[in-house]
């Protein structure tokens, strides 16, 4: 029977025939009598049965299951063993049965199970399967149960009448049914609600229990009336009824929830607070009236205590709730926490009902009801936060309630002291006077004698409480007040009283109670937090006896207390926290630094929670003021107070530098644990601080320092200081935190301590102890012990361990900060056989013969039966081999080689085909081992190896075959022939030969791989002396590039290749699908010169093989071959050009033209020269072998040609000069003419020239513009719309921005385009938005003139002056302001060439000046206004200029002076003239001298040349005006002489011109 099916369908079919018989369902052929088969009796049925239960497919053969289930439940002569089993089978088929199947017949199984839990005579057994079937089948299918409310009601009374078994599967039952039951509508609510509040207070706990249970379940959480239901059931007397009544109303909401908490109005997760007061108050006022009322004493109680009091803490959570803030109930300090929080909706909740009648009184009133009755510290903390959030509110209601509040002053609980003295100090300070307040501070400090102990310490917490209460007052409205305010001749009775009751706490800290002396630090804190301790500063130089009590008296006793291991921990923390706080109220606390060291010096072993203290404590004190411990703690928030609080000195910064410099690096373990907790407290303390912001990486570094400690605590506190490091610090910060982190984790490293006679180096115990009960532990007794046993060399073992120990130290530290938990696994064996088999099985082979004896016996008493473990963990054995195959340790290399050679001998590997290729890459990498016994170790392996794999990838295994060849050819040919080492080669070779010989038509799928592979051995196998010598001829490009033509001869002789030529003629378009991807990846990754010029032959040869085949994948060998034009080798180059040309003839167009649209993307993106130059090789190559195909694409191939023949040649560089040639070459061929391609190709040519500007390549900018320079030059006029508006928009959108190296040339392009298109730029009928205008243009290189290059403002202002004067625009203002500064300046002058001054920034502003003043005269206007304004400031610079100037600069400032001459309005209309006759005498007088000694200028001829020409034009303007007598008798002989001397200049021109202008001027006789 084990060997059955019991899921076999036909199976299942049989055994119901069987068990039910003949059974005529409705629908089916009626069947004659004598073919009926009769049900099998019910001992057959208990032998069936079983086996159904067995059965998933028996659940799902309907309708015989249900048949079943009915017949053995209901049916007639039935025993309770079938009606047991046939409820099993019930609860089979709610678990397996499919939905299909079970949803149409589950009401059916309901209402049966029912039936059986209703028959009172059934047995309990029974009673309880029916129970436990009815909450599957709800659980299931929960919308059978929602309807049927009235079942739910008879459970719930079922458990009156229940045995004790049954009433647990019922608990059971209804606890599955309670999910059936939520998102109830209409009168299904209010009968759930009347239900649950029914069977709360019922007496079987049971109902109780369910009555919580659906109460959390059904209804959401702010649904009212099942709250109270819970909070009634919080005072069960049932532990566990209570339990989970508090467990379900103080849950936190889920995480999906708690993410959303926002906004007030959105939180629904808990009841609003007035409503549920408002209930509360409801049913309170109810009950009382009711027997279900509480008598305590003379007080009358609505509920329990238990039940009242959870009452108050639930209402306070949903305040807090409702606020906007996660309960916290965990304890008051907690609570306190949040009160700030709250305080807004309180006020809210004040504002909004101000009367009796409103939640927060009636919440008020409830909490008094029931502290009055029976007290408690929670509930009267509840009174206090919220009289102390709203204290001008609330307050008033206890001023006639004083002596109420003192009873629980004195309370013997010490939490509700410290509640009931708050909330006394509130109260007396908000509303009694100060008389009255005065008699009650006197009293309390009377009160500080009394023998009653609670007494005294109530008194001393209530007296902190007011005085700290009313100095924190004060100091809102007053600010800081200090004791010299408050001793004066006139101090009020009030001030005197606190000053004496602050001296009398002071006192107490010499009390011998330590209840006394904690109240004491909580008092004298309290007042030192909220405004500073009222006594004298104290000084430590002063008599302590005499002077009293002093601030310093005070803290010399608190550092005493805490330092002293004499003490309670108690005390010590409360005087830690008692310092802190005296440096908080008191901006200028005189001993705060005497504080802070006091702090730091209580280190001690395994004080951790006192060192927390300190280290709140330490923030306090260092920051002071600005600590948010100064805030007022129920009102306001610490971020609140961090953002209003005002700086002030502290000491933050020198506290960081003690804690780095001195305690964190300390030699004792247990101070640097004190450091990294009191690190954490102030990293957490100040976060925001500046200090601590500076000082991160030190930080940061101290808590990676901590994390190698051997003590856990210290290790993960220093982790959760990286947490707030990491919180912090920067995103670069957080990356080096996580990546040291990483680092410690995997290596171990750890931060070096100083070693001492007295360092532990392992912890006690850990090498037990010496013969005399010597511990062993520290480095000395280390050494002592390796002294004695005469073994010196001992010590380095101990340490060797010791450092293997701090090692997984400090990995472990690591792993604190990273917060994992390794699992632990098991002491079982049968769960490490896996690794436990393999590392046996390899130990057999070790090299030692008693290693091998050893591990041999060990592995026969693990394993039995050795054949079939082997084969069980084959496939993990070999995992392991594969591993340590590679281990550094040769012992384990060699018995890896050997276990290998042993395993694959003789058994079927078909589980471990995928690993065969992984075993052959390591045994040829280990058949290179340096020792010569493993070498000879892995020649076996690699034998055994290769006999399996040429029987494995045999064409007769098949799919077997298929998959070892796909795994072991690609490794043979990779990691074989690619090896150095001959032997591994050699027997490559030789299996691949034997492979290919069994392989049959397996090989032919793998010629992609053998080619590439064997095309990638190419370079790898050529001998080495040929790199070694191509790398010493690299320099002699010719020698090289003979060489390398050798090299390429050579690798096509080889066997490789031969073989990838005999692989040719198999290649069809089966093949090229995979083949072609692979060796475009060899194209791209190819690194030898015989793998490359390999490939591109290879590509040659299929492309005449199969030129139709290969058409479609053209794209791609074309991109490939892109990618290897770049190659530095022109023969490469050459021969990936010409496998392009050969490519494209069967390429597509849109290949092609994608291939010259990379060409052209290249070009413009790269500023490498080489691969610019392969662009030109390849666009030759292509013209060459495939012109037709260039033809196609001239329109997108030549304007890259156009635009690449102006690449600037580099000085000096061949190249260049070689790259500029290849495009023009490929330019003149494919183009008419130079003029003539401009204007075919003029848009595409626009386009490019127009991305070249637009480029973010300062060459390529300049590039474009030089080519827009040769277009405008050679079209001229004829460069209209539109291409002109592009070509000028394109240019000036360059010139924005920076300036550059090169931006020049865009200057003069815009300079030529506007010249030589003048009439296009002017014409009306072009001057659109898409062309600018000449005001665009003139702005533009106007704004460029402003640059401070001087050597771009040189080109800037010639071309200024270019435009202006070709277009006659005055711009003369703007101009000169931009020029004048600079040509006032005074300058030596000299006749020297500039280039001989030997300064860079000389010449440069020397050439700056003569373009500047050539340029004025261009741009001098020929408008009347303009002349009138700054005629006579022009030529008097210009006049002056002559002679301050060097030789080049006098001939430009001659130069604009003629222009000037040429464009004044003054010398052309006479009647003007002879108005101005005045200022055209001035300026002859201005100009005469210069000009005369430039005349006279015997070295320079232009000088002359120029002079004479402006000389010629005033005497002619002047004779023609017959205003030649402007001109002075003086200078006019002055001016005879020097043209008499030239007239007998060496050049006639001169010579000529000078005795015309001579025959002008009167004789000088």
């Amino acid at each position: 029977m084990g060997s059955i099916d019991w899921n076999n369908n036909t199976v299942i079919t049989q055994l119901f025939n069987i068990f039910q018989g003949t059974v005529v369902n409705k629908g089916q052929k009626t069947v004659k009598p004598e073919d009926k088969k009769s049900p099998a009796n019910t001992r057959m049925r208990l032998k069936i049965f079983p086996n159904l239960l067995k059965s998933r497919v028996a659940a799902e053969h309907f309708p015989g299951c249900i048949q079943v289930i009915f017949g053995c439940l209901f049916g007639h002569s039935l025993n309770q063993k079938i009606k047991l089993l046939a409820m099993q089978f019930v609860h089979h088929l709610t678990l397996y049965a499919s939905d299909s199947k079970f949803n149409p017949i589950a009401s059916v199984m309901l209402s049966g199970m029912v039936t059986v839990v209703g028959a009172s005579a059934v047995d309990s057994r029974l009673r309880i399967l029916a129970y436990g079937a009815v909450g599957k089948i709800a659980k299931r299918l929960p919308e059978l149960m929602t309807k049927d409310m009235a079942l739910l009601q008879t459970f719930f009374d079922a458990f009156s009448q229940e045995t004790a078994d049954t009433k647990l599967a019922l608990l059971e039952c209804l606890g599955m049914m309670s999910e059936s039951f939520k998102d109830l509508k209409g009168p299904n609510v209010t009968l759930m609600e009347a239900l649950i509040m029914q069977n709360i207070e019922k007496e079987e706990p049971q109902a109780r229990m369910m009555a919580v249970q659906y109460a959390n379940v059904v209804f959401p959480g702010n649904h009212i009336p099942s709250r109270y239901v819970l909070l009634l059931a919080c005072g069960d007397v049932k532990e566990d009824i209570h339990a989970e009544a508090v467990k379900h109303l103080r849950s936190l909401p889920k995480e999906e929830d708690s993410s959303r908490l926002g906004a007030v109005e959105e939180r629904t997760l808990m009841p609003a607070f007035p409503e549920l007061v408002k209930y509360l108050m409801e049913k309170g006022n109810q009950r009382v009236k009711t027997k279900n009322k509480y008598v305590i004493g003379n007080n009358t109680l609505p509920f329990n205590p238990g039940t009242y009091g959870e009452m108050l803490m639930y209402m306070r959570m949903c305040l807090a709730y409702n606020a906007g803030v996660t309960p916290d109930l965990e304890s008051i300090v907690t609570m306190q926490q949040q009160a700030p929080v709250i305080t807004k909706y309180v006020q809210t909740l004040l504002k909004d009902s101000s009367g009796e009648e409103g939640p927060i009184q009636m919440y008020i009133k409830m909490i008094r009801q029931l502290v009055t009755a029976i007290g408690g510290a929670p509930v009267m903390y509840c009174l206090l936060e919220v009289v102390a959030i709203a204290p001008d509110k609330l307050a008033s209601k206890f001023a006639q309630q004083l002596d109420w509040l003192k009873g629980f002053m004195f309370s013997a609980k010490e939490e509700m002291r410290m509640s009931a003295g708050q909330l006394f100090a509130i109260a007396v300070t908000s509303v009694v006077k100060k008389s009255k307040l005065n008699k009650i501070i006197e009293d309390l400090t009377q009160m500080l004698k009394d023998k009653n102990l609670e007494k005294q310490h109530g008194a001393l917490l209530t007296l902190g409480y007011i005085i700290g209460r009313k100095f924190f007052l004060s100091r809102q409205t007053l600010g800081d007040l200090t004791v010299e305010d408050m001793e004066t001749d006139a101090m009020e009775p009030a001030d005197r009283a606190i000053v004496e009751a602050t001296k009398r706490i002071g006192t107490c800290l010499d009390n011998s109670q330590q209840l006394i002396v904690t109240g004491t630090c909580v008092a004298l804190g309290e007042i030192g937090r909220c405004g500073g301790v009222p006594l004298q500063d104290g000084n430590p130089r002063a008599d302590q006896a005499s002077a009293g009590v002093t601030k310093y008296s005070i803290v010399q006793k608190l550092l005493k207390k805490l330092n002293s291991t004499q003490e309670h921990n108690k005390i010590r923390e409360k005087a830690a926290i008692c310092l802190g706080h005296l440096c908080v109220g008191e901006a200028h606390f005189p001993h705060r630094r005497m504080v802070i060291e006091g702090l730091l010096d209580c280190a001690q072993p395994k004080q951790f929670d006192l060192h927390f203290t300190v280290g709140d404590a330490l923030v306090c004190a260092a920051m002071g003021p600005c600590s948010p411990a100064a805030r007022h703690v129920w009102t306001t928030t610490e971020e609140d107070f961090r953002a209003r609080v005002k700086d002030h000195a502290d000491d933050v910064s020198w506290l960081l530098d003690l804690l780095l410099q001195k305690y964190v690096t300390s030699n004792n373990p247990h101070i640097r644990q004190a450091s990294c907790i009191w690190l954490v407290s102030v990293v957490k303390g100040c976060s925001s601080h500046t200090d601590v912001q500076g000082k991160l990486h030190e930080i940061q570094s101290a808590f990676m320092g901590l994390l190698s400690e051997s003590d856990e605590l210290t290790q993960d506190i220093a982790s959760k200081g990286l947490g707030l490091v990491y919180d912090n610090c920067s995103k670069e910060q957080k990356d080096k935190l996580v990546a040291s982190l990483v680092d410690t984790l995997m290596t171990g490293k750890r931060s070096k301590h100083e070693v001492t006679s007295e360092t532990k180096v392992f912890e006690e115990g850990s090498l037990g102890t010496t013969p005399d009960g010597k511990n062993l532990s520290t480095y000395k007794e280390l050494c002592s012990i390796a002294t004695d046993l005469n073994q010196p060399d001992l010590i380095y073992k101990f340490m060797h361990l010791a450092n293997h120990n701090a090692l997984w130290n400090s990995r472990k530290g690591a792993a604190f900060g990273f917060s994992t938990i390794a699992a632990q696994a098991g002491e079982q064996l049968a769960p490490y056989l896996p690794k436990i088999v393999p590392r046996l099985y390899r130990y057999q082979f070790d090299p030692n013969p008693k290693i091998q004896q050893a591990m041999t016996s060990i592995w026969h008493a693990v394993v039995s039966d050795n054949k079939k473990t082997v084969d069980t963990y084959l496939k993990q054995i070999v995992q392991d081999l594969i591993k340590t195959l590679t281990s550094n340790q040769w012992r384990v290399r060699e018995s890896s080689c050997l276990a290998v050679n042993d395993l694959l001998r003789g058994r079927q590997l078909d589980d471990v085909i995928e690993e065969l290729p992984i075993l052959w890459e390591i045994c040829l990498k280990v058949r290179d081992d340096i020792k010569e016994s493993v070498r000879i170790a892995a020649d076996l392996a690699c034998k055994t190896l290769s006999r399996v794999s040429v029987k494995v990838c045999d064409v007769n295994n098949g799919a077997v075959g298929e998959r070892a060849i796909r795994g072991v050819m690609p490794c043979l040919l990779k990691n074989g022939l690619g090896s150095q080492v001959e032997e591994v080669r050699g027997i490559s070779l030789d299996t691949i030969v034997k492979i290919s010989r069994n392989a049959g038509a397996l090989l032919k799928p793998h010629i992609p791989l053998i080619v590439t592979a064997l095309l990638e051995s190419l370079s790898g196998l050529e001998p080495q002396m040929l790199n070694y010598l191509s790398l010493r001829i690299g320099s002699n490009q010719a020698a090289q590039d003979k060489l390398d033509t050798a090299r390429i001869a050579a690798s096509k002789m080889s066997p490789m290749m031969e073989t990838v030529n005999q692989c040719v003629q198999y290649v069809d378009a089966s093949i090229l699908p995979e083949l072609i991807p692979r060796l475009t990846e060899l194209i791209r990754s190819g690194v030898g010169l015989g793998t490359k010029a390999g490939c591109a032959n290879f590509i040659m040869s299929i492309t005449r093989q199969c030129p139709q085949d290969v058409t479609q994948y053209a794209g791609k060998l074309l991109s490939a071959l892109l990618n290897g034009l770049s190659d530095k080798s022109t023969s490469i180059r050459r021969s990936y050009g010409m496998a392009i040309g050969h490519v494209v003839k069967i390429a597509k167009d849109s290949s092609v033209d994608k291939l010259i649209r990379k060409l052209k993307v290249w070009y413009m993106e790269k500023e490498d020269a080489t691969a610019r130059l392969a662009c030109g090789v390849t666009l030759r190559a292509i013209n060459e072998t495939s012109p037709d195909v260039l033809k196609r694409h001239t329109a997108l191939a030549l304007p890259l040609v156009f635009l690449a023949m102006h690449e600037k040649k580099k000085e000096g560089s061949s190249e260049g000069d070689n790259n500029t040639t290849v495009w023009e070459e490929v330019w003149l061929d494919a183009t008419p003419g130079t003029e003539g391609g401009i204007r075919l190709y003029l848009k595409e040519l626009v386009d490019i020239m127009q991305t070249a500007l637009e480029s973010q390549s300062w060459h390529m900018k300049a590039q474009g513009a030089a080519a827009m320079s040769t277009v405008a030059s050679k079209l001229g006029e004829t460069l209209g719309p539109p291409h002109l508006g592009q070509v000028l928009k394109a240019l000036l959108v360059g010139l924005g921005g920076r300036t550059w190296p090169g931006k020049e040339a865009l200057l003069k392009s815009v300079a030529k385009v506007c010249v030589s298109c003048k009439s296009a730029i002017t014409d009306p009928l072009n001057q659109t938005e898409d062309q600018p205008s000449i005001d665009q243009i003139t702005n533009a290189i106007m704004k460029e003139c402003r640059k401070e290059n001087l050597a771009y403002k040189i080109e800037a202002v010639r071309a200024m002056g270019e435009i202006l004067d070709c277009y006659e625009i005055d711009r003369f203002q703007e101009f000169s302001d931009i020029l004048y500064p600079v040509l006032k300046k005074e300058t030596k002058n000299t006749d020297d060439d500039d280039d001989d001054r030997g300064s860079e920034f000389t010449r440069l502003n020397s050439k700056f000046k003569a373009t500047a003043f050539d340029s004025l005269g261009l741009a001098w206007p020929a408008v009347k206004e303009t002349q009138e304004e700054h005629r006579a400031e022009m030529w008097l610079l210009l006049s002056n200029s002559i002679s301050t100037s060097t030789w080049k600069e006098q001939v430009a400032v001659l130069k604009s002076m003629n222009k000037f001459l040429d464009k004044l309005v003054m010398l052309q209309d006479g009647a003007l003239l002879q108005t101005q006759s005045a200022n055209v005498t001035t300026m002859v007088d201005q100009v005469i001298p210069p000009l005369c000694d430039c005349l006279g200028n015997i070295k320079y001829s232009t000088i002359r040349t120029e002079a004479l020409e402006v000389t010629y034009k005033l005497i002619h303007k002047l004779t023609g005006a017959s205003q030649l007598s402007l001109i002075q008798a003086e200078h006019q002989l002055k001016l005879g002489q020097v043209l008499d001397n030239m007239s007998n200049d060496n050049i006639p021109e001169l010579k000529d011109k000078a005795k015309e202008l001579r025959k002008l001027l009167p004789s000088q006789r």
